[in-house]
């Protein structure tokens, strides 16, 4: 007689997999594919954080490197009279109490672009343009005096927008980075440079003061996110 099958038998397919055992490996593959992807996009965001980061790194102290080459000529110091006589210049420095003079004394600018100008088109804190005018009066181009330039202060003008953390009112002063391969890199950068007078010793000598230089803060940030990615501190003179 033929052996009756259960009614509660569970059916296989052709391959010998009970129904169980694949809605087991549905299940088990659906809670470990996201996992997997999970990881994948952590991973993935991990390694383009670290990028900006070491990005951001390698702007500062390209922008260093490239102050301290500029201060042994008047480039940085023309694009920066007004702070420089307040701030670093004098052994007493006393800021501005009050309105934009007070914030232009504590930034730096480092290209033509950064100049403010008034209604008639005249510097409003009396920057000038460097001169390709050698000593003996010879004209020579930028590229000969490897005068290239870190920030763009105009980028607005070129479509680029910059998402920044710092306060509305130092704008004018925030630049985007682009020194060398600034094409190639992760994201736009933002940066800011402070300016600060430099601690006298009450009992050092007025002459020694008088070209002891200012106190600069780099500040480099992500343009995108606005978040601050590294600074650093230098004392810094120009030369000239």
């Amino acid at each position: 007689m033929r052996r009756k099958l259960n009614k509660f038998a569970v059916s296989t397919d052709e391959e010998g997999m009970s129904i169980v055992e694949l809605l087991g490996a549905i299940t088990i593959l659906g809670i470990v594919l996201p996992l997997f992807v999970g990881y994948i996009i952590l991973n993935s965001k991990m390694i383009e954080a670290n990028t900006i980061q070491t990005e951001a790194i390698a702007i500062r102290e390209d922008i260093r490197e490239w102050m301290s080459y500029r201060a042994q000529s008047q480039d940085i110091y023309e694009l920066n009279p007004y702070v420089m006589t307040t701030t670093g210049h004098r052994p007493g420095p006393v800021y501005p109490e009050k309105g934009i003079e007070k914030v232009r004394a504590k930034h730096l600018i480092l290209d033509k672009s950064g100049i403010m100008k008034d209604a008639q088109g005249n510097s409003m804190f009396g920057e000038q343009i460097p001169s390709d005018i050698i000593v003996v009066g010879k004209e020579i181009s930028s590229e000969s005096r490897n005068r290239r330039q870190v920030l763009d202060y105009d980028y607005e003008q070129k479509g680029v927008t910059l998402k920044t953390s710092v306060l509305s009112d130092v704008k004018p002063y925030v630049g985007q980075y682009v020194g060398l391969g600034y094409d190639k890199l992760a994201i736009n950068y933002a940066v800011l440079v402070e300016a600060d007078p430099k601690e006298f010793e009450t009992n050092a000598n007025t002459s020694d003061n008088s070209v002891s230089g200012i106190l600069v803060t780099i500040k480099v940030y992500n343009g995108i996110t606005g978040a601050e990615l590294t600074n650093t501190q230098f004392h810094w003179n120009a030369d000239y």
